[in-house]
């Protein structure tokens, strides 16, 4: 991908928003989505089907008066 065209205005866009001082590796680094454990991945599903399984237990046993 050709970007040499799209210098000018980003330099321009740097100025006029005080971007100047801000690094490139710290505005894509806000930019990528945060990679998450897969630990926490697996800890909220277990929490949410012990959630769900419970309310249906509840709600089927007849302890629900709804």
């Amino acid at each position: 991908m050709n970007l040499t065209r799209l210098k000018p205005a980003w330099d321009q866009f740097k100025v006029m928003n005080r971007l100047d001082d801000i690094e490139e590796s710290e505005i894509l680094s806000c930019i990528e989505p945060k990679s998450s454990s897969p630990f926490n991945l697996v800890s909220k599903r277990i929490a949410q089907n012990a959630f769900a399984y419970s309310l249906l237990i509840f709600a089927l046993s007849g302890g629900c008066s709804i």
